[in-house]
This record gives C-alpha cells, sequence and structure tokens, in this order.
C-alpha cells in the first residue's frame, strides 16, 4: 500500500504542475524509462492515467455531454464547456498516454517476453492496458497512432490508422493478451492497481473491453453481433461490482483524487454542506433525473448554503444550461460524495457491461433478456454508490441509499419491454445517468448512441455538439504525417 501511495502522489503532483505546453511528443520522452522492472513500471502507468483521466479529461467530456458543468469562475473550464479546446492542453493526455504510459508499457512486455525468466502474465496485463489507452484515444481524436506507434526506431514518424483499424487491432490485441495468460505463472501483484495481480479478473476485464469495443464497431457492421452473442453466453465478464476495473485513490491530502486536490488548493470546500468550486450539476442530466425522481441525486449533487451554513438556497435540484457558465444561483454543484479524496478512477464496470446486454438482446428480439439485464445495471449502480452516499445536503450524514429507495425506484422504471424502441431509450437513460463519473466514456457512449438530444452549448463557435479533440501541437511539428483536423463536430467513423 505504501507503494501505491508513493506512486500515486508522485503522479498527481506532476500532473498538477503540468501547464497546459506541449512537453512531450509521441515519439520521443526523456521522462520514460529504458530498462526498470515491470513491476515498479505498471503501477507508475497506472497512476499516471488515472491522474490524467481524473483532471485532463473527465471536466472537458462531462461538459460536452451536459452530465457537468462549470462554474463561471476560470476560463480554463468555460472555454471548453464551449467547445474552445486548447490543443496545449489535451496534447498533455497525448503525450502521457503515448510517450510515457504507451512506452513504458512496452518495455514492460519486452522485458516480460525476453527476460528470463519470461513472464507471460505480465505481457498480458500491459497489453490489456494498451488496448483500454489506444480505445480511450481513438474515442478523442478518430485516427491515431497504432500500428506503427510502439517502434519508434523503426517508424520514428507513425502513420495514423483509421478509427475501424483501430478498433479492429484492439480485439486482436485483447485476444493475444488473453490467450498468453498462464494460471501457472506470476503477474505484476503489488504494483497492479487493479486487481493485485488476479489473472482471472484481468480476463473479465480484456472480455469486457472487448464487448465494449464491439458495441462501437456494431454501429457500423453489425456481423460482429456473433462476437457479442459468445461473449456475453460464453465467456467471463465484469457482471459484479466487486469485478470493476478501476484505479484507486487514497482518504488523505497527499493521494487523493485530482479533482479533489484542485478544490482543496482554491479553498472550495465549506464548512456546511457539499460546497465545492469548480463543478456544477449538468441541466440535461438533472431534468431527466427529476422527471424519474432518481434516488441517486443525492448522491451525485449538492445544495449550496447561505452564509450561516445551516439554510439551503434551493428545495428543488437545478442544472447548468450548457455554455452558460453561470456562478452560484439555484445551479447544484457536484457532490463530495464524488468530489472527494478516495473517489476511485473506475475503467470498465458491471453497470456498463450489464447495460450493454440489454441493449444487444433488445434490438436482437429477447425483450425479457433484455428488461433483465436493464434491471440488474441499475442495481448495480445504485449498490456501488451506496456507501458513497455519506454526505447529505440537508440533513447531514446519511445512511446511504436504503435498499426501500432502491426497490422502489426499480418499481417505478418499466416493469418490461413491449418495444425495442422503448426498451432503447430506457437503456440509453440510464447508461447516461451511469456514467457520470468516467471519461472519455461519457463522451464516447453519447456519440456512439445519441441518447439524450444536446443542444449545442449557448455562445459555442460549432454548429453541432463537439465530437473529437484537435491534434496537439507537439504531433503536427513532429511527424508529418499527422492528418489535418477536420472541424471539431465532424462524426466520427463509429457514429451511425
Amino acid at each position: 500500500m505504501k507503494l501505491f501511495k508513493k506512486v500515486i502522489f508522485s503522479t498527481v503532483l506532476l500532473l498538477a504542475l503540468t501547464s497546459c505546453e506541449d512537453f512531450l511528443d509521441v515519439n520521443t520522452d526523456p521522462n520514460a524509462a529504458t530498462e526498470v522492472s515491470p513491476d515498479l513500471l505498471f503501477p507508475t502507468v497506472l497512476a499516471n492515467v488515472a491522474a490524467n483521466r481524473a483532471i485532463e479529461i473527465m471536466p472537458s467530456n462531462a461538459f460536452f455531454v451536459n452530465i457537468w458543468a462549470p462554474n463561471g469562475s476560470t476560463a480554463v473550464f468555460i472555454n471548453p464547456d464551449r467547445y474552445d479546446i486548447s490543443p496545449f492542453s489535451t496534447g498533455n493526455t497525448w503525450s502521457n498516454w503515448y510517450g510515457t504510459s504507451m512506452r513504458n508499457l512496452t518495455l514492460m512486455i519486452e522485458a516480460a517476453e525476453t527476460g528470463e525468466p519470461v513472464r507471460p502474465n505480465v505481457a498480458a496485463q500491459a497489453k490489456m492496458m494498451q488496448a483500454y489507452l489506444f480505445f480511450s484515444l481513438t474515442m478523442m481524436w478518430e485516427d491515431i497512432p497504432f500500428t506503427q506507434s510502439q517502434d519508434p526506431e523503426e517508424f520514428p514518424e507513425p502513420e495514423f490508422d483509421d478509427q475501424e483499424t483501430v478498433l479492429r487491432g484492439i480485439v486482436d490485441m485483447l485476444d493475444e493478451a488473453i490467450n498468453q495468460v498462464d494460471p501457472a505463472q506470476a503477474a505484476v501483484g503489488e504494483g497492479d492497481l487493479i486487481y493485485g495481480g488476479d489473472m482471472d479478473s484481468w480476463i473479465r476485464f480484456a472480455n469486457s473491453l472487448k464487448l465494449r469495443t464491439y458495441m462501437f464497431l456494431r454501429n457500423q457492421d453489425a456481423s460482429v453481433d456473433s462476437e457479442i452473442a459468445d461473449l456475453l453466453n460464453n465467456e467471463p465478464l465484469i457482471r459484479n461490482n466487486e469485478d470493476e476495473a478501476a484505479i484507486p485513490f487514497f482518504d488523505n491530502n497527499d493521494n487523493a483524487h485530482n479533482l479533489w486536490v484542485l478544490n482543496n488548493l482554491f479553498g472550495g470546500f465549506t464548512d456546511a454542506g457539499n460546497g465545492q468550486i469548480f463543478v456544477y450539476a449538468g441541466e440535461t442530466l438533472v431534468d431527466i433525473m427529476n422527471d424519474l425522481d432518481d434516488p441517486r441525486r443525492e448522491t451525485y449533487f449538492a445544495f449550496a448554503t447561505f452564509d450561516d451554513g445551516d439554510t439551503f438556497e434551493e428545495e428543488s435540484y437545478v442544472g447548468q444550461t450548457a455554455g452558460v457558465s453561470g456562478f452560484g444561483g439555484p445551479t447544484n454543484m457536484v457532490s463530495q460524495n464524488i468530489i472527494r479524496r478516495d473517489w476511485p478512477n473506475r475503467m470498465l464496470t458491471a453497470s456498463e457491461v450489464l447495460f450493454y446486454e440489454a441493449e444487444y438482446l433488445a434490438t436482437t428480439g429477447n425483450l425479457a433478456g433484455a428488461h433483465d439485464a436493464y434491471v440488474d445495471g441499475v442495481r448495480a449502480s445504485l449498490d456501488f454508490l451506496d456507501p458513497y452516499t455519506v454526505l447529505d445536503s440537508r440533513a447531514g450524514e446519511s445512511d446511504g441509499i436504503s435498499e426501500a429507495d432502491k426497490d422502489d425506484y426499480i418499481s417505478s422504471l418499466p416493469a418490461s419491454f413491449t418495444s425495442e424502441t422503448q426498451a432503447l431509450e430506457a437503456i440509453h437513460t440510464q447508461q447516461y445517468i451511469e456514467v457520470l463519473d468516467r471519461a472519455p466514456e461519457n463522451w464516447s457512449q453519447w456519440k456512439r448512441v445519441k441518447f439524450p438530444d444536446l443542444d449545442v452549448a449557448e455562445n459555442a463557435d460549432l454548429g453541432d455538439v463537439i465530437r473529437r479533440f484537435p491534434y496537439p501541437p507537439s504531433e503536427i511539428s513532429s511527424n508529418p504525417n499527422t492528418p489535418q483536423d477536420p472541424i471539431l463536430d465532424t462524426p466520427m467513423w463509429f457514429e451511425n
């Protein structure tokens, strides 16, 4: 545990101090290791990824789909709410994931496959993590270096592969990694911040990531249905909360979640209620949850207080219109249940897998099975949030989400599905609510299903909801194969 905390603290500090500048490119990184034990490389990679997702990616992606909204106090959050994206800022993710994380994962693979003794499980862990990063990168940029990206000596200026090539290549990479797993061999154990070296859990993760990838390919290629059916019927998947893939943060100031650190650094937390100053509730999400009388509102959102700290300003949940970037007033904040020191950096959840299963079954004629998976997905979301629901904006301490509230909520949802259209609306509604805390998954999920209907952010330059990040200047200047940026609201290949 001490190793985990030291790695996360150093990573958080690095990313917190990194301003929006291009300090790396995809091909060279003076900070990347050249020869280090995989047992030390892996926790460093995972901590880097968690910190980057938490502070570099999450706020903007949540703004794009109006799950979150900025409070209007800082341009660093107002601009992305209006689709004004700094390529230097997004370049931090590109450089960190390609220049540091991908390179160190490749070093892990090389050491595991060529060292003595050979460590196939270590190589498999690294390949599965690379597959997750490649999926996330193509969801943010579409065409990315893939087939030539991990050999800078042979390919100093890697070509960019189209999204279909990347997605199909991710499936192949995951198959290779799964086939490499050897139960008799050792994995990275203590340095595996996700599963502690449990390769059965890593296989569940790989299969679930394959399922996610196939669901995106399915938008353009219905022939993957047989592969999806095989995964759902025959392979272990993340169907329980205890199996989800998440990188931990810790309940102390030195190793805390980055967004909590940011708020704490600027005095954002109040003595009463759940106050924090940077991220507010998005109107679209709040309106949907209000219509459903969703008990997760208390987990997700907080009410502001008057100066006395005891009287709350509003009685109802209110979200902020995309692009308005107001400050205070009736808008709810994102709660300290979510903006907390130890909020896990969740990569793939049981609810996500169950909702994919529900969607697949609904579109292949099995409405009863779809409804079962849908209910299981909703309950998994409620059960996960239950222990984190500890700050009640109105009454002080709460006891989580009660079993009675869970049962009442589920009983208020459709008791059965009578048509594919009805089923998909219900499933996608719950997916939109559940993916609140995860990026780029919240953004890419909306692009895949186009639910809910989103208005273009007010004061935005684009004519439609933003679909992609611009390529970073560091890559443009160092790699002549970098494509010219499309207009940022141009749909990606996988979109219908």
